[in-house]
C-alpha cells in the first residue's frame, strides 16, 4: 500500500514556512524536517502543527499562505487536518470533519492537494484496497461534502495522488500497473506498481478518458506526479534503474509538439533512500519533499534546475450591489497572441480566486459571469525578476445605469419626452417614463445580457429610436446617451400685398418664436418651413413707403397654411391701428406688452424722418363721456411721452383723445369693447 503523499504548494506556497529560521536549506546530505520548523511559534515550545507522537506529512498551502492542509496519522487511521495563520501564528490544527467522516478507523485519507486557486481540494481515499479520488469545494463554513470524481477517473483498480494543472483542465494521477515493473532488476522482488495517467476536462466540465503517459515518463514503478504551475514541467518519483536507490525524483518538460522531453535525474536531492512527494516553493528556490517515508524535508534547488518563476493575482469576485461572492469564469490570454493560457473560476460561495502566471510574458485577464458585466485586466510580467503577489478584487454588476439626455436638435434645449423601452424581438413594454422637463434627463436601470430598443417621442418632433445592446461584453456600468430630437416642420406661405391695390409689395418679414429664442428673417412673398406646434410673432416692414404690420401665427395644428399680410401705404390721413397697446385698468400707464408695438412705431419714425402723425386714443362706452375723454387724452400723451423718451422729436406728432366718440364696433360685447379700446396713428404729413 502506498501511503506517501505528494504536494505542489501554490502561489505563495510555503511562504511562511520558507522564512522560518529553523529550516536548513542546504544540500541533499544536510536536511531539516518541517517538523522542526512548525513545532514552535513565538518563544514557547508548544506543539502547533507537528506532534512528536504522530506522523504528519503532505502539506498543501492556500495561495495566500494563510491555510495549510496536511495528512496525519491518528492511531491507525490517516486523516486530513487544517490550520490557519492568524496574527503571524499558526493556530492549532483541526480535523476536516466532512472529509474525515467518509472513512472508518482503517481508511487512509491522504494526498491532499489544493487547486491552484485554492477553491478545490483533491485527495484520495483508500479503504480495504479500493483507492479512489475525490474532490471537495471550499465554502464559507469549511469544505463541502466530498464527491467522487467517478468514471472515467475512478475504476475498480487503484487510483490516487491527484495533481491538477494551474488552468484546472488537466488532472494527473496514478493508477495501478497490473503488468508490474519492466526492468529485470526490479522484477526480482514483487512490487505494487503504479503508472502515471492524465485526464483532460472538456468544455462542459466532464473529465475525458485517462491516457497513460508514454515513455520516458512511465517505465517501471512510478509515484506521485506533480505538474508545475507552467503546465509543462512534471516531477514524479520512480524506482527505475540508474537511480541512487529506492524511489528517486525525476522531471520532464512537455514541448510545443506535446512530447515529453528526456528525464532530468534530480541528483541534488536523490539519495539511497526513498525520495519522493516533491513540493516547490512559490519563489521556486526551495523544494519540500518526503525523505525515507518519514516527515517533510526542505532543500535549496540549484539555480539551473529551478522550474519556473511566477507571479500571483488573487482576490475576490463579488456582486457590486450585494457584495456577495460570484462564481465567475476567469480567462487568461497571452496579450500578443490571444492564445488562451488558462481558464479557471472564482469560488461561487465567496468569490475567492487565485491565478498563477509565469513571468516573462504579458497577459490579459477577463472575468465573465452570465447575467453580469465583464472585467478586464492587463498585466506585464516581462521584466519581473522575482516572485510577487497582487491583490485584485473585482466587482461585477447585473444592471447598467443609463442616463438619457433628450434635447432639441436645433436649439439644444432640454425636452419633455416620453421614453419607451422594449427588449428586442418582444412586443410588451419593459419600461415607459418621461424625461425631466427642465433637464431633459431620464435615468433607467437595465439588466445585462439583453438587447433593447429605446424609442423617444415628443409632441411635434420626429420619433427617435436607438438600439442599446447589453447582450455582449459589458465593462462599464454608467452610460450616457444623447438624443437630439428633430422638430417636425410645417410649410407656411407668406403673401404681402398693398392694402388698397392688392399688389405684391417688396418687404422684410421677421419671425420670432414665442417659446424659444428663434428669430427668422426673410423676404416677403415666399414659402418657408416653420416648426410645427410653435407660435410666431410676425413683423412685416417695407422700404417702399409702407407702414409696418404685425400679426401672429399658431402652428399647433401641424398643418400647412397661408398667411396674407396687407400693408398700408404711407399717405396723408391714413390711419394705422396699433396692436396690443394696452393700459392698466382705469389708468394711462402702459402695460409691458405695449412696448413691442411701440418699438415698431419708433423704427417707422426713424426710417421716415419727414413723417408727422397724430396719436389718437379711443375708449369703450364704460364710464361717462367726460371721464372717457379725459382718460383717452392721458393715454395718447402717455404714448407720445414714450416716443419722446426714445429720441423722437416732439414736433413730429401730437396727442389727442377721442373718448368713446369714434367707436368702430358696437359696444355690445366684451370683444367689441376691447376692439374699441385702441390707439391709432393718423398721418398728417409725409
Amino acid at each position: 500500500m502506498i501511503k506517501q503523499v505528494v504536494c505542489l504548494m501554490l502561489a505563495s506556497c510555503c511562504a511562511y514556512i520558507t522564512n522560518a529560521q529553523s529550516i536548513k536549506q542546504t544540500d541533499a546530505l544536510q536536511r531539516s524536517t518541517l517538523v522542526d520548523s512548525m513545532v514552535y511559534y513565538g518563544n514557547t515550545k508548544k506543539p502547533v502543527i507537528s506532534d512528536s507522537s504522530q506522523v504528519e506529512y503532505a502539506p498543501t498551502i492556500q495561495a495566500d499562505g494563510r491555510v495549510i492542509i496536511f495528512e496525519a496519522q491518528i492511531k491507525n487511521a490517516y486523516q486530513l487536518f487544517q490550520t490557519f495563520m492568524s496574527a503571524g501564528k499558526w493556530q492549532k490544527p483541526k480535523p476536516i470533519a466532512k472529509i474525515n467522516e467518509i472513512g472508518d478507523s482503517s481508511t487512509l485519507i491522504g494526498g491532499p492537494s489544493l487547486s491552484f486557486d485554492g477553491n478545490e481540494l483533491y485527495f484520495f481515499k483508500d479503504a480495504k484496497g479500493n483507492s479512489e479520488i475525490l474532490v471537495s469545494a471550499r465554502q464559507k463554513d469549511g469544505w463541502s461534502q466530498p464527491k467522487l470524481l467517478g468514471d472515467p477517473i475512478n475504476t475498480p483498480a487503484y487510483e490516487g495522488f491527484p495533481s491538477i494543472s494551474s488552468d484546472g483542465s488537466t488532472l494527473y494521477f496514478v493508477r495501478q500497473n497490473s503488468d508490474g515493473p519492466s526492468s529485470r532488476e526490479i522484477r526480482k522482488e514483487p512490487q505494487f506498481c503504479l503508472s502515471i495517467y492524465k485526464s483532460i476536462k472538456d468544455i462542459n466540465g466532464r473529465w475525458g478518458v485517462p491516457e497513460k503517459l508514454p515513455w520516458p515518463i512511465n517505465q517501471d514503478c512510478e509515484k506521485a506526479p506533480k505538474i508545475m504551475a507552467d503546465g509543462r514541467t512534471l516531477i514524479f518519483s520512480s524506482n527505475r534503474p540508474g537511480g541512487k536507490g529506492g524511489y528517486d525524483m525525476y522531471q520532464s518538460k512537455l514541448n510545443d509538439l506535446g512530447e515529453w522531453g528526456i528525464l532530468e535525474n534530480l541528483t541534488f536531492v536523490n539519495t539511497e533512500k526513498d525520495d519522493q512527494l516533491p513540493c516547490i516553493s512559490a519563489e521556486g528556490d526551495i523544494m519540500y519533499y518526503t525523505y525515507n517515508n518519514n516527515d517533510i524535508y526542505s532543500i535549496v534547488i540549484p539555480p539551473k534546475l529551478r522550474q519556473f518563476m511566477n507571479n500571483i493575482i488573487q482576490g475576490y469576485v463579488t456582486d457590486n450591489d450585494s457584495n456577495k461572492g460570484i462564481g465567475a469564469e476567469i480567462v487568461v490570454t497571452d496579450a500578443f497572441t490571444s492564445e488562451v493560457v488558462l481558464r479557471t473560476e472564482s469560488d461561487s460561495d465567496d468569490g475567492r480566486y487565485t491565478v498563477v502566471l509565469p513571468v516573462g510574458r504579458r497577459f490579459n485577464l477577463e472575468y465573465h459571469k452570465p447575467g453580469y458585466s465583464s472585467y478586464t485586466y492587463a498585466i506585464d510580467l516581462r521584466s519581473k525578476k522575482k516572485y510577487e503577489e497582487k491583490d485584485l478584487n473585482v466587482q461585477l454588476f447585473r444592471t447598467v445605469r443609463l442616463t438619457l439626455n433628450v434635447s432639441d436638435q436645433e436649439f439644444f434645449e432640454p425636452l419633455l419626452a416620453e421614453v419607451t423601452i422594449r427588449e428586442k424581438g418582444q412586443d410588451s413594454l419593459m419600461m415607459q417614463n418621461k424625461t425631466n422637463a427642465s433637464t431633459g434627463k431620464l435615468d433607467v436601470e437595465l439588466p445585462i445580457s439583453r438587447e433593447f430598443i429605446i424609442a423617444v417621442n415628443a409632441p411635434f418632433f420626429q420619433q427617435t429610436t436607438i438600439p442599446f445592446d447589453l447582450s455582449n461584453l459589458v465593462i462599464y456600468r454608467n452610460f450616457d446617451k444623447y438624443l437630439e430630437m428633430i422638430p417636425e416642420k410645417v410649410e407656411v406661405t407668406f403673401n404681402v400685398v398693398d392694402m388698397t391695390t392688392n399688389q405684391k409689395v417688396r418687404s422684410k418679414i421677421v419671425l420670432k418664436n414665442k417659446a424659444r429664442s428663434e428669430v427668422i428673417e426673410l423676404e416677403g412673398n415666399q414659402i418657408i418651413l416653420l416648426r410645427a406646434g410653435a407660435r410666431y410673432e410676425v413683423e412685416v416692414t417695407s422700404d417702399q413707403g409702407y407702414a409696418f404690420n404685425s400679426t401672429s401665427i399658431d402652428l399647433s395644428s401641424g398643418k400647412a397654411r397661408t398667411v396674407d399680410i396687407k400693408l398700408l401705404k404711407l399717405v396723408i390721413n391714413v390711419q394705422l391701428t396699433l396692436k396690443d397697446i394696452n393700459f392698466e385698468s382705469n389708468s394711462d400707464k402702459l402695460s409691458d406688452v405695449s412696448f413691442i408695438e411701440l418699438k415698431r412705431v419708433i423704427t417707422l419714425m426713424k426710417e421716415n424722418p419727414t413723417l408727422r402723425v397724430e396719436i389718437a386714443a379711443h375708449t369703450d362706452d364704460i364710464g361717462s363721456d367726460d371721464y372717457n375723454f379725459v382718460l383717452s387724452n392721458k393715454r395718447a400723451k402717455s404714448v407720445m411721452n414714450h416716443l419722446i423718451r426714445n429720441n423722437i422729436s416732439a414736433d413730429r406728432f401730437f396727442a389727442k383723445g377721442y373718448g368713446e366718440s369714434q367707436a368702430k364696433f358696437k359696444n355690445d360685447s366684451d370683444e367689441n369693447r376691447a376692439l374699441n379700446r385702441r390707439v391709432e396713428l393718423r398721418i398728417i404729413r409725409i
